[in-house]
This record gives C-alpha cells, sequence and structure tokens, in this order.
C-alpha cells in the first residue's frame, strides 16, 4: 500500500468523526433544552401546589392612616369565610414583617389578619389613633376586607404596640377583645386606657427584663376591667411575641427560640378564638323589648 493509501484509509475516520459531531452537539442541545423545560415545568408545579395548599391569601395595600401612606398586609383565610378580624400592631423601631408568622397562623385558624407599619417610632397617641382610623375604615369595608363589625374585630399589640392599640380599644367600645402581647407603658397612659377597657383583656408576658421596663405590662393587665387572665411565659424574652425576630431584637432584649415563639403566637391565637365566640354569644343591643 503507498503512502497516499494509507494516509487516505487514515483520514477516514477522523472524516466521519466530523461529521457525526455536529449531530452530537445537536442533541446534548436539544437534552438541554428538554431538562431546561421539565425543570420550568416542576417548578411551575411545585408553586401551584404550595399555593393551593397554603390556608392563606395574603395581599398588601397602601393606605392613608393618620396623615401617612402605610402598607398594610391582610391575610385571609381561604378555607371558609372568616370568623372575624385581628388588627396587629408591631413594637418600638419594628415593622409588620415582624408578625408575618401570627398572621399566617390567624388566617389559618380563620381569622382575616391586618398588620399594618404604624407611622410614629415614639408618638405611641398618634399610633394609636391610626389603629383608630383603621378599625373605623374595616367597619366600612376596606383592604378588601368585607364590613366587618365592630364585635368581630380584635386588636392585638406587642410591645408599644401593645400600649397604642390599648389606647385605641379604649376608644372602640364593643371591641370583641383586646391583647397585649409584652406591652410596655412608659408614661401611664397604658394604665388609664385600659381602665376604660369595655371589651375583654388578655395579657401575655415575658420575664422581667430593661425592654418591657421590667414587667410593666402587668400595670395594664391589672387596670383592665374585663380582664380575661394575664400569663407570664416562663422563659420567654421580649422577643418571643414577634416572629419572625431577628439578632438585632435578640441581642438588645435576649434570646429567643422558635418553640417559645410558637407557644406565645398559639396562645395568642387561642385567644382571639375565645374572644370572638364570647363575642357571637353576647347579646346585642338591637334585641327587641320583648326578647329580654
Amino acid at each position: 500500500m503507498s503512502g497516499s493509501q494509507r494516509s487516505s484509509v487514515r483520514s477516514r475516520p477522523m472524516t466521519a468523526y466530523a461529521a457525526v459531531l455536529p449531530g452530537r452537539r445537536a442533541g446534548a442541545n436539544l437534552a438541554q433544552q428538554l431538562l431546561r423545560f421539565s425543570l420550568s415545568i416542576a417548578f411551575l408545579f411545585c408553586a401551584t401546589a404550595a399555593a393551593q395548599s397554603a390556608p392563606f391569601l395574603l395581599h398588601s395595600e397602601i393606605v392613608e392612616l393618620d396623615g401617612h401612606d402605610l402598607r398594610v398586609d391582610i391575610y385571609e383565610p381561604i378555607a371558609e369565610p372568616s370568623d372575624g378580624v385581628a388588627i396587629v400592631a408591631h413594637g418600638f423601631t419594628r415593622s409588620r414583617e415582624r408578625h408575618r408568622d401570627l398572621g399566617q397562623a390567624l388566617a389559618a385558624a380563620g381569622v382575616t389578619a391586618v398588620i399594618p407599619d404604624l407611622p410614629y417610632i415614639i408618638n405611641h397617641w398618634g399610633n394609636g389613633a391610626a389603629i383608630e382610623e383603621l378599625a373605623h375604615r374595616l367597619e366600612a369595608g376596606a383592604l378588601g376586607v368585607p364590613p366587618t363589625e365592630r364585635s368581630r374585630l380584635v386588636l392585638i399589640g406587642t410591645s408599644a404596640g401593645g400600649l397604642a392599640t390599648v389606647l385605641a380599644a379604649a376608644k372602640l367600645p364593643d371591641l370583641a377583645g383586646w391583647i397585649g402581647l409584652d406591652p410596655v407603658d412608659r408614661t401611664g397612659s397604658g394604665v388609664q386606657a385600659a381602665s376604660r377597657l369595655n371589651a375583654p383583656a388578655v395579657v401575655l408576658l415575658a420575664e422581667p427584663s430593661a425592654c418591657n421596663l421590667f414587667g410593666s405590662g402587668r400595670s395594664i393587665a391589672r387596670a383592665a376591667p374585663g380582664l380575661l387572665r394575664s400569663t407570664a411565659l416562663r422563659g420567654a424574652s421580649h422577643c418571643d411575641f414577634e416572629g419572625p425576630t431577628n439578632k438585632f431584637c435578640q441581642r438588645v432584649c435576649g434570646g429567643s427560640s422558635s418553640e417559645m415563639q410558637l407557644r406565645a403566637r398559639e396562645a395568642t391565637v387561642d385567644a382571639v378564638m375565645e374572644m370572638l365566640r364570647s363575642s357571637a354569644s353576647r347579646p346585642t343591643d338591637d334585641v327587641p323589648e320583648s326578647a329580654h
């Protein structure tokens, strides 16, 4: 065999490989496209399944309260009509996002949770006025929530939000109830407001610390005429009444645990459900005289 023949024989496999490689590349590209498509379908399926399994719907609105445009998160149950509405107020320098877990838990229990950012840092009276205004808006029907009778409305507040909500509750007779989550009263106005409540009250307390003025919520609880109970959660810190909390709160106010947060959250939801059940069984002023 001549040298040219050998060269021709050797070159045939290379020519064949060159012809095959574009086909392999095309096949590889097709496989990658199919993989991406499959992953997209799987992601869409998982997202749809997660949305269907979530026991609540979340939407946010911008609403003007006390002259400020504020973001409000609304958690609504989807399984059945809402049993009532709970307004949840955050604490000093915090935001509505710190009560995400409580909002979800309330909606899962059948209660619409309305959680606003508060307009002021240290103006508790202004925050109270904003919450009172929000309550009136909900009575009329707002934020995509059907009109809510005041007797189906519960106010909940954590820390300074506890003070703001009790200030509002004192001006909203016939609420279903007020719940203070380790409320803090630096002014004495919380005790005065609590003494004017005509609604049931529940107060949950952390261990005394500088962040709760060493248990100042006890004074608010004692002043409430309709106090159902005041419960100290042994081992709880001020941060256990929000969820999710963060490292800033834990550095300033003490450590927090998911177990204690869950305990505080469950106690809060239980109190809301108790108040709404009790409110539903109360006699109303518009009952005909012959019914008495």
